[in-house]
């Protein structure tokens, strides 16, 4: 990673961390909260809520300015800046974080080391696969599109992804002048590297305060035993060349991998799903109206961000309300679901709408990814299986509403394997959507439960060694945390390797791909209202598209594949007329061949062959 883009990384990590804590200082007060009732831990965890709200409303104001507000640069900038300002008189030194633990400084460092400095050292932690959409589709909200909708041309393109994601990654390069969407994925996964953890540590202290620590620990060093057969640093970057069962490889069941690069939005919704469970506990706790209402909303955020992490929320919302129902008013369950589907119809609506109205959604997976049975699974928990045992004997002795809500969450996120296990059996495909109930959407949330409970597991036991000797508490600890965290270690080091290499995907970081390419140099004289057609080279055109969200009028291969992921069938059926047709005119041409037109940008390298960018002719 360059110097220049690592400090912008850790410039837009800063400002959202600041603009986020600014947002929940501004409205904890209205839902009851201060800063006694709110830990450090609530408060850096609850940050990425708050910066997502923003972007979620950036986004609604975005879509009502058809376009203006990410197309300017200066309105995000400027407005978290107020924000920011009004926050920091009104609280004072009140929501300063006080100073931190030497442990917890420790337990920082280690996991930044595992999780963040491969693509530090590397030179990115981008991936090909999802990543180049979500690039492409935040470029044209910054070109002034109102939702993101793909490279296929106009009237071709309509996207079904939920986008806010993407409106996340817009605000993130708005707010630091200079910056991208690469470097927006950059700061995203060091964001977080902090907020997974922080998500169990702060479930964990709902059951024992003292066990955020031992949750984020746990959550995040605790693999599984793969590294005893490897015997070298190895991570497997596709699930089909699976070695050590299904440990040390990118979809294990094992969710410590999903703190490894490249940040997606599973991770960002899985954050959020912490978060709305923490607020569905405090509104089962207090019967506060305002934080019923806060919990739905947080509900409904999540599946702005990630659908199938909405599944999670809901279930969880619902297995909490029903071991809570005595204690919950009905008017109170009633504000959570009506903030919940108000917030998420912010998407959802259209995309019904458009459903509707162009015939049906098409299937635009090429195919499902690799679902472990639930034994392999939970065999690559490793220590975390057992450890997450003992925390569940632990938490039964905690006062009651908190006990049953918190037990609800193991019981929904087991609930949703036993689902997504009888989905694969039956071969459902849950209307063209089969990724909507996968295996490898229910996995992290309940792996994030586990690593919550297995910090109370070891919190107590730590608490009884030290009644007898506080050095042996510490070592044994210490002890069992090494000899977990052994795979994680291996697979971090692999992936080091792997991106310095620009192999298996990390192809970001390579000059072809670099500030100053050919890519980025034509990239950056386009923007989405144009249309570019590549000679001989689809690929090429794809690279273009993320870069600056410009249209593309030719495809890699047939377009019988659908590559552009047109979500709708008669959209797609349409599409393929017009590209079989020639019927689409680009505005931009990309050849190897100028002949007598003056080249705008190249000539210049891409794939060892020469390209220039010109204005086609006639």
């Amino acid at each position: 990673m360059t110097a220049e883009v690592l400090g912008l990384t850790l410039l837009q990590t800063a400002a959202v961390l600041g603009l986020g804590r600014g947002v929940v200082s501004l409205v904890a007060p209205a839902l009851g909260f201060d800063h006694r009732s709110l830990g450090p831990p609530e408060r850096w965890l609850f940050a990425a809520l708050g910066f997502v709200a923003f972007a979620i409303a950036s986004m609604l104001i975005h879509i009502v300015s058809s376009g203006w507000w990410f197309g300017q640069r200066w309105p995000v900038p400027a407005t978290a800046a107020i924000v920011a300002g009004i926050a920091a008189r009104r609280s004072g030194a009140r929501w300063v974080t006080p100073r931190v633990s030497p442990a917890v400084v420790v337990l920082a460092v280690v996991v930044v080391a595992l999780y963040a400095l491969p693509g530090i050292v590397g030179g990115s932690s981008l991936r090909t696969g999802d990543p180049p959409w979500h690039l492409g589709w935040t470029e044209q909200l910054l070109g002034g599109e109102s939702r993101p909708e793909g490279p296929a041309p106009e009237p071709f393109a309509r996207n079904a992804y939920p986008w806010g994601y993407h409106a996340a990654l817009a605000t993130m390069s708005r707010v630091v002048p200079g910056s991208d969407p690469v470097v927006a994925h950059e700061a995203l996964q060091l964001l977080l590297v902090m907020w997974l953890p922080l998500s169990a540590s702060c479930l964990a202290r709902v059951v024992n305060p003292r066990a955020g620590l031992a949750g984020a620990a746990a959550f995040s060093l605790v693999g599984g035993f793969g590294w005893v057969r490897a015997q070298t640093p190895d991570f497997i970057e596709s699930p089909l060349e699976a070695r050590y069962g299904a440990d040390l490889v990118v979809a294990s069941p094992n969710s410590v991998y999903e703190l490894l690069p490249p940040a997606l939005p599973r991770e960002l919704g899985l954050v959020l799903l912490a978060c709305s469970a923490l607020l569905v506990l405090t509104s089962m706790t207090s019967r506060s109206l305002p934080r019923a209402a806060a919990a739905g909303a947080a509900i409904g955020l999540v599946g702005v961000v990630s659908v199938p992490m909405l599944t999670s929320a809901v279930a969880w919302a619902l297995a909490a309300a029903f071991v809570a129902r005595r204690e919950l008013s009905s008017r109170a369950v009633a504000v959570v679901a009506v903030a919940a589907l108000a917030t998420f119809a912010l998407w959802a609506a259209p995309v019904a709408v458009d459903q509707l109205r162009y015939d049906g959604f098409v299937d635009v997976s090429p195919r499902s990814g690799v679902e472990w049975p639930i034994p392999s699974g939970l065999a690559a928990w490793g220590l975390l299986l057992p450890l997450a045992a003992a925390g569940v004997a632990v938490t039964l002795g905690q006062p009651p509403v908190l006990r049953r809500g918190f037990v609800a969450f193991a019981v929904a996120a087991a609930g949703l394997l036993l689902i997504a296990w009888l989905r694969q059996r039956s071969g459902w495909g849950v209307f063209a959507n089969e990724t909507a109930l996968h295996h490898g959407r229910f996995w992290p949330p309940a792996h994030l439960v586990a690593g919550a409970l297995a910090g109370v597991a070891i919190t107590v036991g730590y608490a009884w060694l030290a009644r007898r000797s506080v050095a042996l508490a510490a070592t044994t600890v210490g002890i069992v945390l090494a000899f977990a965290a052994m795979s994680p270690v291996f697979a971090s080091v692999a992936l080091t390797e792997t991106i310095r290499a620009g192999e298996k995907g990390f192809l970001y970081g390579t000059a072809d791909l670099q500030r100053g390419s050919f890519v980025r140099s034509a990239a950056s004289v386009m923007d989405p209202d144009d249309v570019v057609f590549v000679e001989d080279d689809g690929l090429l055109g794809f690279y273009l598209w993320q870069f600056s969200g410009v249209r593309v009028a030719n495809v890699e291969g047939t377009p019988e594949h659908n590559p552009w992921r047109i979500r709708y069938r008669s959209l797609a059926a349409s599409w393929r007329e017009a590209i079989e047709d020639r019927a689409i005119e680009p505005d931009w041409l990309v050849t190897t061949e100028p002949g007598a037109a003056e080249p705008v940008v190249g000539p210049g390298t891409f794939r060892d062959r020469r390209w220039v960018l010109v204005r086609p002719r006639g």
